[in-house]
């Protein structure tokens, strides 16, 4: 039976619609590789599948980063970063040239983060790489656990205020990736959301969720606290990469600048 072409045309307006358009030509991949991780070789195994061209690393022990550099040292010849023997190591790599790395602490506490300027295609991405208080770090002997969650909720609101400070005058993009030990409930990610931070999962064609605790637990996912935010770019194609050798999952993405915002047109004087 023919079918007309009017009672058709409705049909594929909507395909034409839904149709995906081109991927986004960047990708970035935020991952807590836990610092006593005994599965390293499947924490390196997933960043050599994915690649992405902007890796965010917490939890990076001296072991850990010479093991990336003989691995994977050619695919990211531009690197910064700062291990350390426990939870305290960061690091950002970039298959792009990369400047001004640095470590910082997270005020109002010690934790450090990372940032560095990672140039993709002729334009600078700030790109910053943060560790916020776990719930359960212990700041006295006599702290029980709700003790410690209390003061680390409230430790983590302070140290989200605190970046949003330091990028509050960025004028250029930026991105900010890593283990936040919260979900998007909590007071830190509610402050990058008020300061305009997009949260890659948000975007389209997101597949994202639980990310704590990872492959090495016998236990399913439960928790969000692992994030890629950013203030002017794009985002789509968000996934959690449900694989690996640490207790928390990798997230990754595809991202873009934002396009530039047209101004105001001129008003006329009266």
């Amino acid at each position: 039976m023919r079918v007309p072409l009017l009672a058709t045309l409705p049909l594929l307006l909507m395909c034409a619609a839904h149709k995906p358009g081109p991927p986004l030509p960047f990708q970035a991949m935020a991952y807590n590789v836990l610092f006593s991780s005994t599965e390293e070789d499947a924490s390196l195994g997933v960043i050599e599948a994915e690649l992405p061209d902007v890796l965010c690393l917490t939890e990076v022990t001296p072991g850990f980063s010479e093991s990336f550099r003989r691995r994977l040292g050619q695919q990211y010849p531009h690197t910064f970063f700062a291990p350390r023997a426990g939870t305290w190591g960061v690091g950002i790599a970039s298959r792009h040239p990369l400047r001004h790395g640095q470590r910082f602490a997270q005020k109002p506490h010690r934790m450090p983060a990372a940032e560095a300027q990672v140039k993709l295609e002729g334009r600078w991405l700030k790109v910053v790489c943060a560790h916020l208080m776990p719930p359960g770090a212990q700041h006295k002997k006599t702290d029980d656990l709700f003790d410690s969650m209390e003061k680390n909720a409230q430790l983590r609101e302070k140290q989200g205020a605190e970046l949003v400070k330091r990028y509050e005058k960025e004028t250029g993009p930026v991105l900010l990736l890593g283990d936040m030990n919260e979900t998007r409930e909590g007071a830190a990610m509610r402050a990058f959301a008020t300061a305009g931070f997009l949260h890659a999962c948000d975007g389209p064609q997101a597949a994202c969720g639980a990310t704590w605790p990872g492959a090495t637990s016998v236990l399913p996912a439960v928790a969000e606290i692992d994030h890629i935010l950013g203030r002017g770019l794009v985002f789509s194609d968000a996934r959690v990469l449900r694989k690996g050798g640490s207790d928390h999952y990798p997230v990754q993405v595809r991202f873009d600048f934002a396009p530039p915002t047209a101004a105001p047109p001129a008003q006329k004087a009266p």
